[in-house]
């Protein structure tokens, strides 16, 4: 198995570009928290400046664990879904499923090892950034120096690594148990979505609203606020990216009721019906993007209306939001794999179109509007579930609830989703199409 690891890994070498981008950030993000965990921790610390030193870290870390976690199983889904044919072959010449698991966890946690000494040393870096902003702030001492260590920041790289087999392992379970005679393409998806997932959902949202709703009862000057309205935040964009088979479904209901389209119009709305999954890994993250940014940003314009831009609680969220534009970028690159490679593997589909007919103008027409209908969908949804999240935080710091609604935030997180999904889809679109054409 581990030779035949090695043979794919050097075939599909987009997919493991594609893997090795989002461990190399993944790893850059965990690290970077636990160099600042280290500093905390660390002798020479300053007793006063520990515990803000160790409670920073462990609250974002847990968080970008569980987004890289998150990332890590849609990737390596998505790119596993163009190797269905692959994966058949190798089950018809006698590999049992536990041993196409295991080939596959083999061949990512090789990309993932390839990416953790660059990984780790943009940890370095970035922890440093961190800890000298903190300390050009007054959060801590000047006595206390970034000292991470070697054996915490090595233990986040394990981190992403033990993430990686993790979701190497599940991604593949339900490839590699399918029958190698039965058909390749994925099976068709229920029509009724699982009533655990959406359970999950619902208590997330809830757990989010309910941490955001907190800091009612909070002095507005309390650091709390902050800190209880960000993950708050997380977890309503956590919970809705987790609907996004029920946002698709509502895409394609509102379709439906429109009788006169123009071709690629109609062929968008039979391919969203009929194949949701294509654009599910989309409205993941850019539902998740949107919710994270949007809210974050909107707290950082309502701190600033508040007046509090020299206070401590306003240069804990501006280090907040340096680390938000980290795992939002993290996103964003995740969201750009998972666009390529679903993309490429509608190789087949778009040169079956050409043969019977379809320009190539056309099918990147109906490409572009499958994109723009999962686009529209979540950015709604992720700037809804930012708004209700902020909501409780804009009262307290204003007693304007119209300030969680500011503008600016939501078009500058719009526009940069925006612009990478249908930049991407569409630059890979033209492509793929073209050299599908027979």
């Amino acid at each position: 198995m581990i030779k035949i690891a090695v043979r794919s890994f050097a075939y599909h070498r987009t997919t493991a570009i594609a893997t090795g981008l989002v461990a190399l950030v993944g790893t850059i993000l965990v690290t970077s928290m636990m160099s600042l965990l280290g500093t905390g921790l660390a002798e020479s610390t300053a007793a006063a400046d520990r515990a803000f030193l160790v409670q920073f870290p462990l609250i974002m870390g847990g968080w970008t664990v569980a987004i890289v976690l998150f990332a890590m199983v849609s990737t390596i889904s998505v790119a596993l879904g163009g190797r269905a044919g692959e994966i058949a072959g190798i089950r018809l010449i006698g590999a049992a499923p536990r041993q196409v698991q295991w080939m596959l966890v083999v061949e990512t946690a090789a990309v993932t090892a390839v990416t953790a000494p660059p990984g780790l040393a943009g940890g370095y870096l970035a922890g440093w950034i961190v800890t000298d902003s903190i300390q050009a702030a007054g959060l801590t001492g000047t006595g206390s120096v970034f000292a991470p260590g070697v054996l915490l920041p090595v233990l986040g790289v394990l981190v992403v690594l033990a993430a990686s087999v993790l979701a190497a392992w599940i991604g593949s379970r339900s490839l590699a148990r399918r029958s190698p005679v039965a058909d390749a393409t994925p099976p068709a998806r229920r029509s009724r979505p699982g009533r655990g997932r959406r359970v999950a959902a619902t208590l997330m949202i809830g757990a989010g609203l309910a941490s955001s709703t907190a800091v009612l009862g909070m002095d507005p000057a309390d650091v709390l606020t902050t800190a209880m309205t960000g993950p708050g935040c997380v977890l309503v964009a956590v919970g809705l990216c987790v609907l996004a088979p029920e946002l698709i479904a509502l895409v394609n209901r509102t379709s439906v009721r429109r009788a006169h389209r123009a071709a690629p119009s109609h062929l968008a709305a039979i391919n969203l019906s009929a194949a949701p999954d294509r654009v599910r890994p989309t409205v993941t993250f850019l539902t998740l993007f949107v919710g994270v940014a949007a809210g974050t940003l909107s707290m950082q314009g309502i701190e600033n209306v508040a007046g509090t831009t020299d206070s401590t609680g306003q240069v804990l969220a501006s280090i907040n939001y340096f680390v938000v534009a980290l795992i939002a970028a993290f996103m964003a690159i995740a969201l750009t794999n998972n666009l390529v490679s679903s993309i490429s593997q509608r190789r087949a589909e778009f040169a079956v179109m050409s043969l019977v007919g379809s320009t190539g103008g056309q099918t990147h027409r109906m490409l572009v509007r499958e994109i723009g209908a999962a686009t529209t969908i979540s950015v709604i949804a992720g700037s809804v579930g930012a708004f209700l999240a902020v909501l409780p935080f804009a009262i307290v710091k204003t007693g304007n609830p119209l300030q969680a609604a500011a503008p600016l935030p939501y078009a500058v997180t719009i526009v940069i989703g925006i612009g990478v999904t249908l930049g991407v889809s569409s630059l890979v679109g033209r492509h793929v199409i073209r050299t599908a054409t027979p």
